[in-house]
């Protein structure tokens, strides 16, 4: 065997050497990638579920709190009815003229008389909008707290804290225009489909102006599948 072909030989089994080591390389790649794609699912499986839960924490939140300063108002209500009712002279009933009291029942029927019941959501919502300010044809957008919608990364010490002070919650959360909703206020949006959304003013945003809304989602993809709408606004300032 010649010189060359011995040399040729070589470079040969170098060359095959060095197509099994990038073979070796790739398929270590392409595992590390697929392990990489798979880890990503996961965690987008499990940023939506958090956010769903947020979702239903948070109105619940809201709801109930609502409820509360609700709850607060009536009983002060009833209160001052009860001191007034009581300072009126009494009128009791002669023994000519027993009393008569009013069962809510037909005569003869015994079933205990059924009073009628109104739904909580309609009256907190029935109080809430007595009181609030109304803003018509708002236009509503949505945004997140990544990046792109806040231009903060989620390493910046500033990263999902409004305006207000408060960490931005999804569902709660929206950004306002202080000179028409002021900050800290409860907010009620109604799309007109029968249903009112409860939210709390707690941002501000420079594309945020006038009558315009920018609620707080759980994600970027969700921002931007929920697109810009018009509602009508009530809002209610925060008791000092």
């Amino acid at each position: 065997m010649s010189q060359r072909t011995e040399k040729i030989r070589r470079q040969v089994d170098q060359l095959r050497a060095d197509v099994d080591a990038l073979q070796t390389v790739w398929l270590a790649q392409e595992h590390h990638a697929a392990a990489e794609l798979e880890a990503s699912a996961k965690r987008a499986r499990q940023a939506h579920r958090r956010a769903r839960e947020a979702k239903a924490i948070a109105q619940t939140w809201r709801r109930n709190a609502i409820l509360a300063l609700i709850l607060a108002g009536l009983t002060g209500c009833v209160a001052l009815a009860i001191s007034v009712k009581a300072a009126e002279e009494p009128t009791t009933p002669t023994e000519d003229e027993p009393a008569v009291f009013d069962t809510g029942r037909l005569s003869g029927d015994d079933t205990p008389a059924q009073e009628p019941e109104e739904p909580e959501n309609e009256l907190i919502e029935a109080a809430l909008l007595a009181s609030a300010h109304r803003l018509d044809n708002v236009t509503v957008t949505h945004y997140c707290i990544c990046q792109q919608c806040c231009g903060k990364a989620p390493d910046h010490p500033a990263y999902g804290i409004t305006a207000s002070g408060r960490r931005a919650t999804p569902y709660v959360s929206m950004a306002v225009d202080p000179s028409v909703i002021p900050l800290g206020a409860d907010v009620l949006v109604d799309y007109g489909d029968g249903e009112i959304h409860y939210y709390r003013a707690d941002d501000t945003g420079s594309g945020v102006d006038g009558r315009h809304i920018d609620l707080c989602v759980g994600s970027h993809a969700e921002a931007l599948r929920m697109g810009v709408k018009t509602a009508t606004v009530y809002w209610v300032a925060q008791e000092e």
